[in-house]
Order: C-alpha cells, then structure tokens, then sequence
C-alpha cells in the first residue's frame, strides 16, 4: 500500500515532506517548513495566510449536527452511489488514490474507503480544523488509519487508509497528476485544483444538490421555497460521461432529528428565529432527498501518454 504521504507537498513551499516524529517537514527548502501532526492523526496543512478564508468549514455545531444525522444512516445512499460510480469510471490500477476536496466530518469518505473494490488510499481534505480532528479519531479507531496519522510504514495486510488533512481545496498540497479520482460531495468545486492533481484520464465525482432536495424542511422554514438545481457543468480540460439522480424520501422520527438535519445545512446561518421555533414544534417529518451525481473525466492531452 503506497504511503499517502508520497502525494502531499509542502503547503508553503511546494516541497517533499518526510515524517520526523510527531512532524512533517519539508525537505526542498533551508526553513524545513514544519508541520505538526495531532494526537488523532490529523495534520493542518492550511496554506500560510490563506488560514481566514471564506471557506473556513463547518463550525462546531454544523460538526456535531452532521454526527448526529449521519449516523442514523439516512443519506448511506448517497456514499453508496458515489462508491459505485467510483468503481466504474476511476482508472484501472492496483491501488486507487483517491481526494476528498472538502470531507467534513469523514462520514461519506469512511464508508466509500470500505466499500470500494480495490485497495484505496485516501487523503480527505477540509478547512474545519474540528471536522478533520473528529474525522480522524474515528478512523483511527475503525482501523481505517492504522497509525494514527500519515508518514508511517503500513502493515503489509492494510488495504485501505485514510489521512485526514486541514487544508484549502483550492490550494491543495497534493502533487501534479497524482490521484486517481476527486470527490466533492455537496463541496465547492475546485476546477483547476482537480484539473492539476488528477492523472490523465482521472475522474471527478460531484454530488449536489437537486431541485427537490429537502423541500419539505425548506417549506418550513421559507415563506416561498424557490426551486433550484444545482447542475455543475464541465469545465475545460473536463468531459461529462455519466450524470445519475438519487431521489428517495426519509422519515425523521422526531424533533431531535429534524433538528440535526437543519443544522447540518447552510440554512441554518440564513433562517429567522420564528422559522427556527417552527421546527422545534414537529414532531416527525418526511423529507425527499434528491441528488445529483455528475462524473466528470479529465481529458487526455493529444500525443502524451496517460
């Protein structure tokens, strides 16, 4: 199993880094920009002065909320059609290396690093420093990071690993033509930053939103719920080759878990106190879950070889 620390760069200087100790340092540069790795396995690898950007993460509450509903297995589906689509359209090879541009919490990625079909490694990225942290732990004790961190030998029988990385998915300390696939579920889309790690013929999985997406919760709290679909298209140096739509209703049972769900969402930072106390009086909810799955492969340039 390759070492996911073979990927990575120095955030500062875009130099090798080698694990000494508790630490990456990087070794193309006099400074030996230095990187701490956490007790749960995680290393921040924020770009310097890009730490207070616009795309800081989930906050805590956001963090928590998603543990919470994620883990009553309403949205396994969405993880499940993104392991396939995986499966089908990533580039043969012995070992998939797989991103994950803006992970969160590590939920989708942990059941997509198990399921997939293939030895995997994994390097998941999120600018929340408590996601990747949390993220981390519970990979760790899933066995899913066997060493608590990256830059360490793997056992010889570990056929999956994750590293659970701080860091900007659009300024990603990843190599050029590294990674076999990128996934970005319900994330910012970072075009040119897939476009530069991924090898030729390399995918990018989107998972957005549909028109329909939790509409019942948005007519709870919005006075007029306008519908809109979130259809990413390709850009250049991408071709579209497969778009998929996961639509199925859930049943929350109870206010705790409506609750969990409007946390979980960016409707919760642009919701009034008023609509707020609306959800607090329902005790159950049916909410439609509606998807888009859009795969999009990085074109092979005419006359170099994959």
């Amino acid at each position: 199993m390759p070492d996911i620390l073979n990927i990575l760069t120095c955030p500062a200087c875009g130099g090798r880094l080698t694990r000494c100790g508790s630490s990456l340092v990087c070794l193309d540069t006099e400074r030996h920009h230095t990187y701490d790795i956490a007790r749960s396995g995680y290393v921040n690898l924020l770009p310097p002065g890009r730490g207070r950007n616009s795309r800081t993460g989930d906050d805590a509450d956001m963090v928590h909320a998603r543990v919470k509903f994620l883990s009553l297995g309403m949205y396994d589906r969405l993880s499940d059609e993104a392991t396939r689509l995986i499966d089908i359209y990533a580039p043969e090879g012995d070992v998939l290396t797989l991103i994950d541009s803006g992970c969160g919490e590590g939920y989708h990625t942990r059941r997509i690093a198990r399921a997939v079909s293939r030895p995997i490694s994994v390097a998941a990225f999120d600018a929340s420093k408590r996601a990747t942290d949390l993220a981390s732990r519970v990979a760790v004790s899933d066995q899913l990071s066997p060493h608590g961190g990256i830059g360490m030998p793997p056992n010889s029988d570990t056929s999956r690993n994750i590293a659970f990385i701080t860091g900007n998915i659009f300024s990603l300390p990843v190599k050029d033509s590294s990674a076999d696939a990128v996934l970005s579920m319900f994330a910012p889309i970072a075009w040119a930053e897939n476009l530069r790690i991924l090898r030729p013929g390399g995918i990018t999985v989107v998972a957005s939103s549909g028109s329909d997406h939790l509409i019942e919760l948005r007519s709870v709290i919005y006075d007029h719920v306008i519908k809109k679909e979130s259809a990413p298209a390709a850009e250049d140096g991408f071709s579209e080759i497969s778009c998929t739509n996961v639509r199925y209703s859930i049943h929350l049972p109870d206010t705790e878990s409506i609750i969990a769900l409007f946390r979980m969402t960016p409707f919760s930072h642009r919701t009034s106190e008023g609509a707020c106390a609306r959800l607090t009086e329902l005790p159950e909810l049916d909410v439609t879950v509606d998807t888009n799955f859009r795969v999009f492969r990085k074109e092979r340039v005419r006359g170099l070889q994959a």
